[in-house]
């Protein structure tokens, strides 16, 4: 018969630490529970619930966050509000790292919870909520350059057409300057 983990509480909220945040700390679950992970697949149908609501409550949250960007975007090209757009992309990506950890939070907490009910679950629940934190902070990871990127490409957008209109009318200015000179 499993037994419960050691300090199983102080670990989950360890690895919540070590997973949330736009800085994210190494964990190393094995320094707490060594090499004694169990298979997944012996997971409780209960435990498996709560993980399944979460993985909904995050496809949730990106399909919500894709659409939000979209319409930022959308906004720039209507408004022509640079700093606004700026300001908005700035906001966003803070409230989507705010909205990723308070999923995680609740997650975790749920998973806690479970692992105080189910003693001889926690090097499993353990096991789980690594996997799924580091998973999660990779994806967050990926979710956070989005804006980046996005904020990246208008700038850069913006800089090539203003290169485009002094290139095209020093051009323009210069090839003029040529044919007249060339009439007389």
């Amino acid at each position: 018969m499993t037994v419960a983990v050691k300090n199983f509480s102080s670990i989950m909220n360890q690895m919540r630490d070590a997973y949330t945040g736009e800085q994210t700390k190494e964990f190393s679950l094995a320094a707490f529970i060594g090499l004694q992970a169990p298979s997944l697949s012996d997971a409780p149908d209960e435990l498996q619930k709560l993980t399944q609501e979460y993985q909904e409550n995050i496809n949730s949250f990106y399909v919500q966050e894709e659409l939000d960007l979209k319409e930022n975007v959308k906004q720039l090209e209507n408004d022509k509000n640079q700093t606004a757009f700026f300001e908005n992309m700035r906001k966003k990506k803070e409230e989507a790292l705010k909205k990723s950890e308070d999923m995680i939070n609740k997650y975790y907490d749920s998973l806690i919870d479970f692992g105080e009910e189910h003693p001889a679950a926690q090097t499993l629940i353990l096991t789980i909520a690594d996997k799924v934190g580091a998973f999660i902070q990779d994806i967050m990871d990926k979710v956070l350059n989005v804006f980046v990127t996005v904020v990246e490409t208008v700038k850069n957008a913006i800089s090539a057409a203003i290169n485009f209109i002094s290139s095209t009318f020093n051009s323009i200015v210069s090839t003029t300057k040529n044919f007249f000179s060339s009439l007389f």
